[in-house]
């Protein structure tokens, strides 16, 4: 029986460090800063740790009961990621369909448009950090993302450090939220991109790798918020999910008329 308990405790923490770490430990510095993520990230694998201890304080060598706390523990977090899910979906919609009405009588709603647009100022700003050159991507991001990705990108040179992007692919992006107003200058467009590619930083001094895997191509998701200009829509802030906890933060508003 001692065996078995041990075994079972042992099966509990591996289980419990693999979300830790697949949820929140994958630290990249792709555009759109996934560096920052893995940071705060940090602070949600200590909350899973505290957890994982409180398991071990309660002392039961009741083999069944642990694994009774083991299927829970994986179906609160299936159960949670299937609602965010759901709530994504529904914000897709709605999107979609008040893109869709205001793309007649408006052409800069026109929905495939907007993904065209999106698609360019993906792949040309990550062009742009890999390279370390923020102007090859200058008209498809906002004086305001400009500024700050040059001056992290300068600071980058200086500590002789690149971000390698290889095999980048733009999986899906999906409207989660939008603001018309009278005009074009400030209408406003939410964007959950999904994609993946192999993103690792490297020491230029001795080309060894410090950040990342060089072999393991990673999928991520991110939150991109597009303004528009006079030809296009344009990259104006990145978040990462995990800056963004309340999906009611995306605001469909159309003409004053207004949906969560």
């Amino acid at each position: 029986m001692g065996r078995i308990n041990k075994f079972i405790k042992k099966m509990l923490l591996i289980v419990i460090m693999f979300f830790v770490v697949s949820g929140n430990c994958v630290v990249q510095a792709r555009a759109g800063g996934g560096g920052s993520s893995g940071g705060s990230g940090g602070s949600g694998g200590a909350s899973h740790t505290s957890a994982g201890g409180a398991g071990h304080y309660r002392g039961r060598s009741n083999p069944v009961f642990d694994i009774l706390y083991l299927v829970s523990f994986v179906l609160i977090g299936s159960g949670g990621a299937i609602v965010i899910k759901i709530k994504r979906g529904k914000k897709e919609l709605q999107s979609i369909s008040a893109i869709r009405d205001l793309a007649i009588d408006d052409d800069n709603w026109k929905y495939e448009e907007i993904k065209e647009d999106v698609e360019d100022a993906f792949y040309n700003i990550q062009k742009a950090w890999m390279e370390r050159n923020q102007d090859l991507a200058k008209e498809y991001m906002s004086e305001d993302l400009y500024n700050r990705h040059k001056t992290k990108t300068e600071w980058m040179s200086v500590r002789h450090e690149k971000n390698i992007l290889k095999n980048v692919h733009l999986i899906s992006s999906e409207p989660m939220g939008l603001e018309d107003y009278e005009g074009i200058d400030n209408d406003i467009l939410w964007m959950l991109i999904r994609a993946k590619a192999v993103d690792y930083t490297i020491n230029e001094d001795t080309n060894k790798v410090i950040q990342g895997q060089a072999h393991t191509s990673t999928k991520f998701e991110e939150y991109w918020k597009f303004i528009r200009v006079e030809t296009r829509w344009v990259a104006d802030d990145i978040r990462q999910i995990d800056q963004i906890d309340d999906l009611s933060f995306f605001k469909i508003d159309v003409h004053n008329k207004k949906e969560n």
